[in-house]
C-alpha cells in the first residue's frame, strides 16, 4: 500500500510539472497572437493610430526578450518553481489590468508587465521537465512542451476574434486569469514538495544589460526592416545588435559569474549547432505563418475565412507529431529526430516552390501540414539536445538561451520575409517564391553543417 502512495504521489508529480510546464508555455506564446486580430479595434475603441496600437504587441515582445535570459539564470539561482510562479502572478496581475485599461498608453504598460511575466514562464518551461520530472518522462514531456508551443498560434487568433466578435474585447486578457490562479494552485502544491538544487551567485548586472540592449537594437532594427523609410536607419541597429551579441560573449567568457558560462558550454561545442538549429527553425517558422495568408488571399483569390482554415497545417501537424515524436524518443533518437525533421520541413519548402498560382489550395496546405511534420520531430528533440549540453544548475539558463534564440529567430524572419514582400512588389507572387527559395536555402545549410560535424566527430577530428 505504501509503494502505491509513493508511485502515485511521484505520477502526481509528474503530471503537475508538466501542468505547469505547458501551461506557462501555452500562456505565453498565445499571447504573442492573440491581440494581432484585435489590433484594429483596439485602434478604434482607444482613438489611436495603427503604429502606436501595434505597440502594445512590441511592447509584450520586447519585454518578454530582454527579461527571459535573466529570468532563467534567476531560476538556477534560486529555483525554477519560485521563478514559474512569479511568472504566473506577474502574468495574471498583467492581463486582469490589461482588461481593465481604459486608454492606449495603459494598455501598452500593461502589455509590458505581462511580456515580464512571460519571460519568466519561457525561461523555466523547459527547465522544469528536465529537472524535476523522471528521466524517463521527459522526452514525452518536451514533446508535450512541443503541442503547447503549436497551440498558441491556432488558438490566439481564433479566441481573439470570438471575444471580438461577440463585443466582449476585454476577455481577450482576462480568460488567461482562471488558467494563471490553476498553474499557481498547482505550482504552490509542487514547492512544498519538491526540494530543487540550487547554485547561488552573484547577479550578472552588467551582462544584462549588454544583453538588453543587444536584444532591442536587433527586435528594432527588425521592426523596421520592412518599412521603407526606415531602411536606413534599420540596417545600422541590426549591425549595433550583432556588434554586441560579440561583445556580450566575450563579456561573458571572461566574467567567474556570468549571465550565460559559455565557458563551459565552449566545452560541449555541438550546443552551438543546436542553437543555430533553433534559430533556422524560428526563421523558417516566422517565413510559413507569415507568407501563406498573401498566397492564399491576394494570388489564389480566396475567402479570408476560408484561408484562417487552409492556414492551420503547419500548427496542426506541429500539435500532432510533437506528441508522436515525444511517445517515440527516450532522450537517445535527439540527434535523429532533429536531423529527419529538418529534411521533412525542407522537403515542405520544396513543394511549396512547385505550387502553382492554378493550383488547388489543399495543396499549399498540405505542404505547411509536412512542415508542421517535420517541425513536430526537431522541435523537442532539438530542445532535448540543448538542455543535455548544460549542466544541472544551469538548466534555467540554457531553456532561456534557447527560447531567445528562437524569439529573435522568428522575429528576424518576419522582419526578412515582409522586407522580400515589399521589394518584390507589384509581382507578390515573386517575392512570395523568392521566401520559399530563401527558407529552403537556410534550412539546407544547416542540414549539411549537421551531416558534416557529426562525421568529423565520428572520426574523432
Amino acid at each position: 500500500m505504501i509503494v502505491g502512495v509513493c508511485i502515485m504521489t511521484k505520477r502526481t508529480k509528474n503530471h503537475l510539472i508538466i501542468l505547469i510546464a505547458g501551461m506557462g508555455m501555452l500562456l505565453s506564446t498565445l499571447d504573442t497572437g492573440i491581440i494581432n486580430v484585435a489590433l484594429p479595434f483596439l485602434q478604434h475603441q482607444f482613438h489611436s493610430t495603427t503604429s502606436i496600437a501595434a505597440l502594445s504587441v512590441v511592447g509584450y515582445t520586447t519585454s518578454l526578450a530582454v527579461l527571459i535570459l535573466p529570468f532563467g539564470y534567476l531560476s538556477d539561482q534560486i529555483g525554477k518553481l519560485k521563478v514559474s510562479l512569479t511568472g504566473l502572478i506577474i502574468f495574471g496581475f498583467g492581463s486582469i489590468l490589461c482588461g481593465l485599461a481604459t486608454n492606449i498608453s495603459g494598455l501598452i504598460i500593461f502589455r509590458i508587465i505581462q511580456g515580464i511575466g512571460a519571460a519568466a514562464l519561457q525561461a523555466t518551461s523547459a527547465a522544469l521537465i528536465t529537472t524535476l520530472m523522471d528521466h524517463d518522462r521527459v522526452s514525452k514531456a518536451l514533446g508535450i512542451l512541443g503541442i503547447m508551443i503549436g497551440l498558441g498560434p491556432i488558438l490566439g487568433p481564433s479566441i481573439g476574434g470570438f471575444f471580438l466578435a461577440l463585443n466582449v474585447w476585454r476577455l481577450i486578457f482576462w480568460i488567461n486569469v482562471p488558467f494563471a490562479i490553476l498553474g499557481l494552485i498547482c505550482n504552490y502544491l509542487l514547492i512544498h514538495q519538491i526540494h530543487e538544487n540550487t547554485a547561488k551567485q552573484r547577479f550578472d548586472l552588467s551582462g544584462s544589460i549588454i544583453n538588453a540592449t543587444m536584444i532591442i537594437c536587433l527586435l528594432a532594427g527588425f521592426s523596421l526592416l520592412s518599412k521603407a523609410t526606415s531602411f536606413k536607419l534599420a540596417v545600422p541597429l541590426i549591425i549595433c545588435g550583432l556588434v554586441l551579441g560579440v561583445c556580450f560573449y566575450t563579456f561573458e567568457f571572461r566574467l567567474n559569474e556570468p549571465l550565460v558560462d559559455f565557458r563551459t558550454l565552449s566545452k560541449a561545442p555541438k550546443i552551438w549547432l543546436y542553437l543555430l538549429q533553433t534559430a533556422v527553425f524560428g526563421f523558417a517558422s516566422a517565413i510559413v505563418f507569415l507568407i501563406p495568408p498573401f498566397l492564399f488571399e491576394k494570388v489564389m483569390h480566396i475567402d479570408v475565412g476560408v484561408t484562417g482554415l487552409l492556414v492551420l497545417g503547419a500548427p496542426v501537424g506541429l500539435v500532432i507529431f510533437s506528441r508522436v515524436s515525444g511517445s517515440q524518443n527516450d532522450g537517445s533518437k535527439n540527434q535523429k529526430f532533429s536531423r529527419w525533421g529538418l529534411v521533412v520541413i525542407a522537403l515542405a519548402f520544396a513543394g511549396l516552390l512547385l505550387v502553382g498560382v492554378q493550383w488547388p489550395p489543399i495543396v499549399v496546405t498540405s505542404c505547411l501540414f509536412l512542415f508542421g511534420v517535420g517541425g513536430g520531430y526537431f522541435q523537442p528533440a532539438n530542445i532535448g539536445n540543448i538542455m543535455q549540453s548544460g549542466s544541472a544548475n544551469s538548466q534555467g539558463t540554457i531553456g532561456s538561451l534557447q527560447r531567445m534564440v528562437q524569439n529573435i529567430a522568428i522575429a528576424s524572419g518576419t522582419a526578412i520575409g515582409s522586407t522580400l514582400i515589399n521589394l518584390t512588389s507589384p509581382n507578390l507572387f515573386l517575392g512570395i517564391q523568392v521566401n520559399w527559395y530563401l527558407a529552403l536555402f537556410v534550412v539546407v545549410i544547416i542540414i549539411i553543417a549537421d551531416i558534416l560535424i557529426n562525421f568529423l566527430y565520428s572520426k574523432n577530428i
